[in-house]
């Protein structure tokens, strides 16, 4: 008699469902008969020696938890040919829960929340369909609008109320029928709420895998407008490179433009090695703050959206982006590449 291994799998051994438990079993098997067996001494018979002594020092019953040890041991021994067990355990814990989604947030005092079903044109250039929520945020700062699914549900929480955004409201009915018809904007009910207080984001069903995605996701854009409503955020850009530099100067008007007393807008200036200045005009729009000039090697942004402002930094490092030779190139918040040794003939 010899020892052959088999690997038996025993899935659901933890709290999550595709975790598995895998042990180890060596069932007994009759050795070939004599009749197959080498004669003499040939070096078929050591291998077949060395095999079996091998074999034979496996001779051990190894299991990764008590559970499944028991109920390895209590389960008769299966054959010879290898046996994958699936058990299936019973849980009574609910849904797995997205660790960010479940996150609250913390509304400020100064923030105002508004919740509606806006009017939403049907064009043949509309991303977002009628009947999808939004959320307004307004701060000191400026205002954010969040546009969100209809699975998804915001729960305030203070010490005096707590109650469901939007709970009594409905999407507003469109009027014009039509495939691609544009309706006006029209006045539309809200839910209005003020801080201090908690805001908690919950979806249908998390055991979707869509809706447990979009639930940390719409989590995430909240939290980033409550926070640029309230402090604004900030990105940095360096210029690193002999005769690197930047500048920020107005837009000059056009030819024969009327006259126009609001504001000039502005445009960044850089001297990035090219044969001709890369002029880049800021965003004219509410969201965008300012951009600061330091240094001539120096670049400071700060707007209230966080994605309007990363990709306005990354359109800005598009023009040199960090080599790994010499190390020139623009950087953008204090990011830190990978240096190579230069190249040697």
């Amino acid at each position: 008699m010899y020892l052959r291994p088999q690997r038996i799998v025993i899935a659901g051994g933890g709290t999550h469902p595709a975790q598995a438990q895998t042990a180890y079993i060596h069932s007994a098997v009759s050795p070939p008969s004599t009749s197959s067996l080498p004669t003499a001494h040939s070096p078929q018979q050591d291998q077949g020696s060395t095999r079996n002594r091998m074999m034979m020092a496996l001779n051990f019953f190894t299991i990764s938890t008590s559970r499944a040890s028991h109920l390895i041991a209590t389960s008769a021994i299966p054959s010879a040919r290898s046996v994958r067990l699936t058990v299936r355990q019973f849980s009574v814990t609910s849904s797995r829960a997205s660790h960010i989604g479940s996150k609250p947030i913390e509304i400020p005092s100064e923030v105002t929340l508004s919740f509606s079903y806006p009017v939403r044109p049907r064009t043949s250039t509309s991303s977002i369909p009628h009947g999808y929520p939004q959320v307004s945020v307004r701060g000191k700062l400026g205002k954010l609008d969040l546009d969100v699914l209809p699975f998804v549900t915001f729960t305030f929480e203070s010490p005096t109320t707590s109650r469901i955004l939007g709970a009594d409201l409905e999407p507003t009915p469109l009027t014009s029928p039509g495939k691609f018809v544009v309706e006006a904007p029209a006045a539309v009910p809200q839910d209005v709420i003020s801080g201090p207080g908690i805001l908690k984001v919950t979806v249908e069903d998390g055991a979707v895998k869509k809706q447990r995605g979009i639930w940390g996701l719409s989590r995430a854009l909240m939290a980033n407008a409550v926070l640029g409503v309230t402090e604004a955020f900030t990105s940095s850009l360096e210029l690193v490179g002999v005769g690197y530099r930047a500048s920020l100067e107005d837009i000059p008007p056009e030819p024969n433009a009327p006259d126009d007393s609001s504001p000039k807008r502005q445009r960044l200036n850089l001297r990035v090695g090219y044969s001709h200045p890369v002029l880049i005009n800021l965003p004219d729009s509410d969201t965008f703050l300012s951009c600061e000039v330091p240094s001539p090697n120096r670049i400071l942004l700060k707007g209230i959206d966080k994605q309007e402002l990363g990709l306005l930094g990354a359109g800005i490092r598009k023009w040199r982006p960090p080599e790994p030779y010499n190390g020139k190139g623009i950087y953008l918040n204090q990011e830190v590449i990978k240096r190579k040794e230069v190249k040697k003939k």
